[in-house]
């Protein structure tokens, strides 16, 4: 009887060990796959951060990289405006300073007598022009036979202006004005211009 006893007690003790060994590779095979799972989890989530923050980064970059071109596209333009005017600048700074080296030659004497020919002179008009031209102006209109007063006025550079209030006549040429009217015309016409896309001068 004692030995029945043990032989049960023995075949309890193996279905009991082996019962808790399935148990055991079980639970570490649930224990292992919710691992798994969790770890899947975490990685996707990672992912999704990681992605969602390199398309930030991106993004960012991409707005960088416009704002740094636009940015460089307005100071090239705005170099290339600044160097187009100081050309034009020095280049007008020349024709005047050589418009007021024609106002002290002979040249100078024979433009006016030619101007003069232009003006539809009468007896209510009246001249303006530099002190240093009146002289010369009162030589010239002494040869066509007219003596209409010349009065101290400020042409710029040089020239003149008829004037004749009572006609409501007005005849302006001065160097200062062709001087004027010549850099409207380059301006407008000379092939010295910036394009719209800020690349050409």
């Amino acid at each position: 009887m004692e030995k029945y006893e043990e032989e049960i007690l023995k075949k309890i003790d193996e279905d009991v060990s082996s019962n808790a060994d399935l148990i055991r590779t079980q639970v570490e095979t649930e224990n292992e796959n919710l691992h798994q799972d969790q770890l899947s989890f975490f990685k996707e989530g990672l992912k999704k951060e990681t992605d969602t923050y390199l398309e930030k980064e991106l993004a960012e970059q991409r707005f960088f990289a416009a704002t740094k071109t636009s940015t460089d596209k307005m100071n090239t333009k705005k170099k290339l405006l600044a160097l187009r005017q100081s050309l034009s600048d020095e280049l007008f700074n020349d024709v005047r300073s050589d418009l007021k080296k024609f106002t002290k030659s002979a040249e100078y004497e024979t433009w006016l007598r030619d101007r003069l020919r232009e003006v539809p002179l009468s007896r209510t008009g009246y001249f303006l022009a530099r002190e240093e031209d009146m002289d010369l102006l009162k030589k010239l209109l002494a040869e066509i036979h007219c003596d209409l007063e010349v009065k101290k006025g400020y042409p710029e550079i040089g020239g003149f202006v008829y004037a004749d209030v009572e006609n409501s006549v007005e005849y302006s040429c001065t160097l200062g004005e062709k001087l004027k009217e010549a850099g409207e015309w380059f301006r407008n016409h000379a092939e010295f211009y910036i394009t719209e896309s800020g690349e050409n001068v």
